[in-house]
């Protein structure tokens, strides 16, 4: 029996054809792989099934019965909850309150409401902060958060779009194993995802999309990793080349005693932090809101309780104007707070441009240098569609990412403070931008990556350090753990 399905759905936006005859059926007691590279309609199409987006063309069937309407209220009925990769929780709320706000009720029980979040989090095994404003997680927390409040609404179809890309390992386990007990208790999940360990390791079925078509459906224990790259992106995995490190002993970015304490929780704990040019360290750990309190401290966007940040001896600590101006690249955890989604993309890509020559005349843009440079970056980057007219809400999210990652740098930044740089990319499109941060810091950016994706950080990290409780494990031996790694794959 069919949870959910659906037939010869498609979705045009303006010249982009984001779905073309798409079918797809989700089971009971199943969890369901929807995989493909970044633009290849994965998100579209579990945002139809959700009913946030409305087909051009194609039906919706609920437990085999083809719905006459199939809105977000009308899936909401049906149990069906979905979980976007751009979340839609309120910030300047709790969750309590944010799961207040979806009862359709005229009285409101706040302890009933605790409580049953409680209940849900236990059962599930998904630990979040119920009482602290949404705007004060991490952006992993405010996931969480995002699928507690839809298995409190009692669904039985899940639709989940990128739940683990800013997850650690621990906590991805922790999820799939959340996963697969409410998949034995009769759930229908959608999962979708970029990892293929995760399609491998956690669903029953997978489908996989290509440039909007559905180009295979089957049993995911029939496909092998080499076969799921394949059929995603044509190509086997590669892995990024290596380089060779030429050390250079001066000190690019000198962070020190940095402290953060929020609502009387100690986020930082006098943190000290060295990077040299040329230099790659990777910060790993849980994926707490320490991560992203280090990341926009780094970066001059937080001033701390204590402590400063120098970029090649020049203080700019809580000053980003300053840092920017300096050559530091900032990308964050979250790419809403890095583009404007209803202005073009040529504008989000010259954003940081503006004041050099060719691009203003006046004070005002010079639309036509826009263009030419937003062609010029989704053709460097990969960004589809190439569409520089385009507003930015009509791309992936994972295009979204490659245009961050794009427009920062382009510029050829001295330094670069990376919080989770390929989160939501293809393997092909991570795997790219681990090249760049390599040639980067091959002509001497000080970069530093922080990222709960321990695969990531050993990959392209000259120094890994571990976050935990607010403060910096000492350096570890990256050989010694890529030994390690290595001798269980072989297991």
């Amino acid at each position: 029996m069919t949870a959910l399905a659906a037939r010869g759905v498609s979705k045009a936006y303006g010249p982009v054809r984001a779905l073309i005859d798409a079918d797809i059926d989700l089971a009971p007691g199943q969890i369901h792989a929807i995989v493909g590279e970044n633009g290849a309609g994965k998100s579209t199409l579990a945002k139809i099934l959700a009913g946030v987006v409305a087909p051009d063309r194609g039906e919706i069937l609920v437990d085999g019965i083809a719905a006459a309407s199939h809105r977000q209220r009308d899936a909401l009925a049906h149990g069906i909850g979905f979980v976007p990769q751009g979340l839609s929780l309120v910030g300047a709320l709790t969750l309590i309150e944010n799961r207040a706000l979806t009862q359709r009720r005229n009285l409101i029980n706040m302890p009933a409401i605790r409580r049953e979040l409680e209940r849900v989090a236990w059962r599930s095994g998904l630990g979040v902060t119920l009482n602290v404003p949404i705007g004060r997680l991490s952006v992993a927390e405010r996931q969480r958060g995002e699928l507690l409040i839809a298995l409190a609404e009692g669904a039985r179809i899940l639709l989940l779009d990128e739940p683990t890309s800013l997850l650690g390992p621990r906590e991805v386990s922790q999820l799939i194993r959340s996963l697969r007990d409410l998949a034995r208790d009769g759930a229908a999940i959608g999962l979708v995802t970029h990892r293929i360990a995760e399609v491998i390791d956690a669903s029953d079925v997978v489908t996989v999309l290509r440039c909007g078509r559905r180009v295979h459906h089957g049993p995911s224990a029939a496909l092998t990793t080499d076969d799921l790259t394949h059929l995603m992106v044509g190509v086997p995995e590669r892995t990024p080349a290596r380089r060779l490190r030429t050390r250079d002993d001066r000190m690019r970015i000198e962070a020190k005693g940095l402290s953060v304490t929020v609502d009387d929780v100690e986020i930082l704990g006098d943190v000290d932090l060295d990077v040299r040019r040329g230099e790659i360290v990777g910060i790993t750990g849980g994926a707490d809101a320490g991560q992203s309190v280090l990341a926009a401290v780094l970066a001059g966007l937080r001033r701390p309780d204590r402590g400063t940040v120098l970029l090649d001896g020049v203080d700019i600590t809580g000053a980003a104007a300053r840092a920017c101006d300096l050559g530091l690249a900032h990308i964050a955890d979250d790419r809403q707070l890095g583009l404007v989604p209803d202005l073009p993309v040529a504008v989000n890509a010259s954003l940081l441009q503006l004041r050099e020559p060719g691009f203003s005349r006046l004070g005002l843009r010079h639309g036509a240098a826009e263009i030419r440079y937003g062609r010029s970056v989704c053709d460097d980057f990969g960004v589809r569609p190439p569409l520089p007219r385009l507003p930015v809400a009509g791309l992936s999210g994972g295009n979204q990412q490659k245009l961050i990652l794009a427009r920062e740098l382009q510029r050829k930044p001295k330094a670069i403070v990376a919080h989770s740089p390929t989160q939501g990319l293809d393997l092909a499109a991570a795997a790219g931008i681990h090249h760049r941060l390599l040639a980067a810091a091959a002509g001497g950016a000080a970069i530093v990556v922080i990222s709960a994706d321990l695969d990531e950080v050993i990959a392209i990290s000259d120094r890994l350090l571990v976050l935990s409780g607010g403060r910096l494990v000492p350096d570890i031996d990256l050989s010694g753990v890529r030994r390690i790694l290595h001798a269980w794959a072989q297991r």
